[in-house]
């Protein structure tokens, strides 16, 4: 029996399954397709069910496949033979951008949704390194489809931003040139180099980003994110200013055209902290991070107005930060004095990755009710200095830069 890689198998069911017109992903479609190839290929005899189904990886199978079936599966795709297949579409120009191989994601086109978010989010947790260089794993995921969309673009790593998942995107954007792929990676990029104060790096990503184009159906996660870096560089050149009414109309504007997801919250799994209003949270966090308290309360009360049901939303990391966000606004307006960091706190506790990085925004609130309240400076010390460890570990200043602003 030849040898045939994983690459060569994932590559060869893509080919057949164009052919066909539709992914095999269930025991009727290997039967209609055992119909096609007969009716195309007579020459070839019948490719019984039972094999296509071990071909496509419906059924388990242990060992290759006899030359037989794969010419008769490469001549359906439209090539002579499964030699002139392999030729044909691993050629040594393109043998660096071929898929990789990754036996665990053939699987990936069998799964419901939730359960690819679930594999993305499991990929995500082994390939975490402690240290600032990315895992080779992470980066062969990186140039995948299914681990571009499972793992890259669903397990975001914001706290290793400035070390490993940054070299992760970087290799995405090599590998995965859509506008939305391009907007998304690009801006979080910025982030990175935003809170690592690295200005002449954030000002030619910024003139980039603000280059890209944003299709109308682009998720309000990558159009939030590219608001965050417009509201946080407008800052950082007139710092002592009130934001732009342009800019504040360009804001509210684009949040109406912001499509409405449609997705069932309780379909997904936990870890994923599905939140409507992701363009309305990255535009409250980049006011939040730049001390504009009053923008930021009109903010929270238009996202309010717009997604009623977050007034109910429970266990969510995005929605507890908009709570902390939101009492700090009205702390600094005047309209309120006290904060329960306990429902932030617990939320972070369960879902570890996100509060890896949003656990310095938890701290950042209480310093500024720490600041406020009656005076305990031994308090306000150890926050600014769990602020400023966190800063040195992520490699993001910015925070305690921050931090020192907060009096």
């Amino acid at each position: 029996m030849p040898v045939i890689s994983a690459t060569q198998q994932a590559a060869l069911c893509a080919a057949v399954a164009t052919r066909f017109g539709q992914p095999i992903r269930y025991p009727s479609h290997c039967e209609a397709l055992e119909a096609s190839i007969a009716q195309a290929q007579p020459q070839d005899g019948r490719l019984s069910a039972n094999t296509l189904r071990r071909f496509f990886g419906l059924v388990k199978k242990t060992g290759g496949y006899h030359l037989h079936t794969l010419d008769a599966l490469a001549r359906y795709a439209g090539h002579t033979d499964f030699e002139a297949f392999v030729t044909g579409t691993f050629t040594p120009g393109t043998a660096a951008d071929a898929i990789p191989d990754i036996p665990e994601l053939l699987a990936f086109p069998r799964l419901q949704h939730a359960e690819r978010l679930l594999m993305g989010y499991f990929l995500g947790q082994i390939t975490r390194t402690g240290d600032f260089t990315a895992n080779p794993l992470a980066l062969r995921l990186a140039a995948h489809p299914a681990g571009q969309e499972y793992f890259v673009e669903s397990y975001v790593d914001l706290a290793y931003l400035n070390g490993a998942y940054g070299q992760v995107v970087r290799e995405y954007l090599r590998h995965k040139k859509t506008p939305e792929a391009q907007l998304y990676g690009n801006s979080v990029l910025f982030l990175g180099e935003f809170l690592a104060e690295d200005e002449p790096a954030w000002q030619a990503r910024l003139q980039h980003l603000l280059a890209l184009p944003i299709p109308p159906d682009t998720h309000p996660f990558p159009r939030g994110r590219r608001a965050f870096a417009e509201v946080v560089a407008t800052w950082y050149n007139a710092p002592t200013q009130p934001m732009p009414t342009a800019l504040w109309t360009r804001l509210l504007d684009e949040a109406a055209q912001i499509p409405v997801l449609t997705a069932d919250a309780d379909s997904l799994p936990a870890f994923y902290n599905y939140f409507p209003a992701g363009y309305y949270f990255l535009v409250a966090e980049s006011l939040f991070l730049t001390n504009q308290f009053e923008p930021l309360a009109a903010w929270i009360a238009l996202t309010l107005e717009a997604y009623p049901t977050l007034q109910h939303y429970e266990h969510n990391v995005f929605n507890e930060l908009m709570r902390a966000f939101q009492a700090v606004a009205a702390l600094r307006t005047g309209t309120a004095t006290t904060w329960d960091s306990a429902p932030l706190g617990a939320v972070l506790t369960t879902h570890a990755w996100l509060r890896d990085y949003y656990q310095v925004h938890c701290w950042l609130a209480s310093l500024h009710f720490a600041v406020a309240g009656p005076p305990d400076p031994s308090a306000v010390a150890k926050i600014r200095q769990h602020i400023s460890r966190f800063a040195q570990k992520r490699r993001m200043p910015f925070f305690e830069s921050l931090a020192a602003r907060i009096v």
